[in-house]
Formats: structure tokens, C-alpha cells, sequence
């Protein structure tokens, strides 16, 4: 009976090990820049500025299944063809991956990694909008899944167009 148990007790540690499990080992501003233009410079006529997002990722193994991650956001305001202002914050983690196919790690570097990270390069960016003297409307979540996917489909796409023959 104890045997039995102590096999189970094995069976589940073994079960434990296999599972994928990802763990944030540190989170820390990497850079943060706001440029605006002065007040006097702008119409204030004109109302609200056109706001645009972009993102970036850099990603670098440290290996042992240890990964740094810094997903940058870019905030960009213009007002017809004059820039409001531009403001950019670099947020990085280390994480620690176990238990990840090679096939499961794309999804965890592109999809889990930027869902903790850009929660921080959101609150950052509303934080220097505002100290600007600026006001925003909140930056909305992102789903990194369907970025994920749609970058995945476009790479398949341009995939299967270079292996096409040519006439």
C-alpha cells in the first residue's frame, strides 16, 4: 500500500515536470522618452489629435530556458502633419521557460511575454501623456493572440508565394 502511494506520489512529480510552466524572474523599465511641442506652437482649434500605436519586440535567449524580452510602444499625436507629441517606453522581463516544446516557445515569447509586459508600458505612457500637460484617452488592451496568428498567417502566405513557380 505505502508502495502504491509512493509510486502515485512519483507518477504526479513526473506529471508536474512535464507540464509547460513559465515564471518573471524581473520586470524593469528598459527606456522611457516623451517629446511634445509647446503649447504656443499648436491650434488648439483644431481639437483632438490623431493617435497612433506601434509596437516592437526584441528578444534575446540567455540560455537554460531563460528569456529577456523588451516590448517597446510607441505613442505618436499629430495634428494634420504637425507631431503633438511622441512618446516611446521600453519595458523588459526575464523569464524563465520549462517544460516548452520548440513549438510551444513562439507562443510563449510572442503572446504570454508581451500580455505582462504591456500592462507596465500602458500605465507608463498614460503617466507622461499626462505630465506633458497632455490628455488621452486610455490606451486600449491588445490582443497578442491574434497578433500572433496574423503574423504567423502573413509568414505562411509569403511562404507558400516564394515556393510558387514562376512563369
Amino acid at each position: 500500500m505505502t508502495e502504491e502511494k509512493d509510486n502515485a506520489a512519483q507518477g504526479a512529480a513526473n506529471g508536474a515536470e512535464a507540464a509547460p510552466h513559465m515564471a518573471l524572474q524581473h520586470i524593469y523599465l528598459k527606456d522611457a522618452s516623451f517629446e511634445a511641442k509647446s503649447p504656443h506652437e499648436l491650434d488648439q482649434a483644431t481639437g483632438q489629435p490623431d493617435v497612433n500605436l506601434n509596437l516592437a519586440q526584441r528578444t534575446t535567449d540567455m540560455g537554460d530556458g531563460r528569456w529577456e524580452v523588451i516590448l517597446t510602444v510607441t505613442v505618436t499625436a499629430k495634428d494634420g502633419e504637425k507631431t503633438v507629441f511622441v512618446s516611446e517606453v521600453q519595458y523588459g522581463g526575464l523569464f524563465q521557460f520549462q517544460g516548452f516544446t520548440d513549438e510551444q516557445m513562439p507562443y510563449a515569447i510572442n503572446v504570454l511575454c508581451p500580455n505582462v509586459l504591456y500592462p507596465y508600458n500602458r500605465a507608463k505612457i498614460a503617466d507622461l501623456v499626462n505630465a506633458g500637460g497632455f490628455m488621452m484617452p486610455p490606451m486600449q488592451p491588445i490582443n497578442f493572440e491574434t497578433v500572433f496568428r496574423q503574423r504567423l498567417a502573413e509568414s505562411q502566405a509569403k511562404a507558400e508565394q516564394s515556393d510558387a513557380p514562376t512563369q
